[in-house]
């Protein structure tokens, strides 16, 4: 009895420095980790420093001005220049009142492209809403309307009906 019990007791003080040993490479693994990762901190931050002010140089408007006028040909603003947003012309929409597609309008775009450039417009002639896609009509042979207007994908039996 007493030899057993000596065996599983020298089992178990195995297992146990076993463990503490494992244990203590794990911590020593990752001491290092972090001792690495504090390191890229330190360097990341004074990198942030560096351009920091790296950027405050570079962004001086005395410096920039004296830039602008050495490499951009640049003329100083007249008056006459300056206009109000009630003087520029209002582009017509490209519906009339009824919210018909007016025919005689390109869209807008000049040109001599040979396709006139139609807005989106839904199939009813309305002007489209804002954040939707106009739905296009689905021409397939093989789908029928209703009398209501709606797609009949398939009449369930019903076809005499």
């Amino acid at each position: 009895m007493r030899r057993s019990l000596t065996i599983v007791v020298m089992l178990l003080v195995l297992a146990v420095s076993l463990g503490l040993y494992r244990l203590e490479s794990e911590v020593k693994i990752l001491e290092r980790r972090l001792a690495q990762a504090t390191t890229q901190l330190e360097e990341n931050r004074r990198n942030n420093r560096i351009l920091a002010a790296e950027w405050s140089f570079l962004s001086q408007p005395s410096r920039l001005q004296a830039l602008a006028q050495r490499h951009l040909d640049l003329a100083g603003l007249a008056p006459a220049q300056i206009g109000r947003l009630d003087e520029l012309p209002l582009k017509p929409p490209p519906w009339d009142a009824d919210g018909n597609l007016n025919s005689n309008q390109n869209g807008g775009q000049g040109g001599s492209s040979g396709a006139a450039a139609i807005p989106d417009v839904e199939p009813s002639g309305k002007p489209p809403i804002p954040g939707r896609k106009p739905v296009k009509p689905l021409h397939n042979r093989n789908n029928k309307r209703s009398k209501d207007g709606r797609i009949v994908l398939a009449d369930g039996g019903r076809a005499g009906q």
